[in-house]
């Protein structure tokens, strides 16, 4: 199963999507309402966190290569570690048995292309959203990686000319260590960025 956190804004009331993130918090909400739930059924021996920015094709990739049935999907962005470690104490309080638990980072491989859907999606959302989900996704991954054990994949998604779709290419890890110094300069590369088109990241 996959929890997809934006599908669950369609069933707020009154939602519309030109004020799409204004239904964000109530949304994620439900979506860790329900995240619980299908925890208590014992039905999953795996349990995948997405992350990444908004439009890096996290949720294409999940409906892709992530719908076996004993796989419980949380796709969201992962922004937030504090979220995250009260997922993974639900998962020890309410799984029947020991998931096994790992998060999938998507990184856009064009940056222009990919900020080009975000401002061409029906979902609209601050410019800034862009910036800062790109940035928080990849430090939350830098703290996974350092503080805990969880298993960490890490995608490049690019365009596949002529074929309309998205293709990803898989990022080869030689050390948890290296790989975390390597996506925090990048998520400081792009606060630099950000902050020279006008945008001041709150981390």
């Amino acid at each position: 199963m996959i929890i997809e956190v934006d599908d669950y804004k369609k069933k707020i009331s009154g939602y519309i999507p030109d004020k799409s993130e204004e239904f964000h918090s109530e949304s994620a909400k439900l979506a860790d309402k329900d995240f619980i739930q299908q925890l208590k059924t014992g039905k999953y021996k795996r349990i995948i966190f997405m992350a990444g920015g908004t439009a890096s094709g996290k949720t294409e990739y999940s409906t892709s290569y992530l719908t076996k049935k004993d796989q419980l999907v949380y796709d969201g962005t992962l922004k937030n570690y504090e979220g995250f470690k009260i997922k993974l104490q639900n998962i020890k309080r309410y799984s029947k048995h020991e998931a096994k638990v790992k998060v999938v980072l998507i990184i856009p491989f064009d940056w222009v292309k990919a900020f080009e859907v975000f401002l061409n999606r029906d979902r609209k959302m601050n410019t800034i959203t862009f910036f800062e989900t790109q940035i928080k996704s990849k430090l939350t991954v830098v703290k996974i990686l350092r503080e805990t054990k969880t298993k960490v994949e890490i995608y490049t998604s690019y365009y596949e000319e002529g074929k309309n779709r998205l293709g990803y290419k898989r990022v080869k890890i030689l050390s948890r260590n290296k790989i975390a110094n390597l996506l925090e300069k990048t998520a400081n590369s792009t606060i630099h960025i950000a902050s020279q088109n006008g945008f001041e990241i709150n981390l």
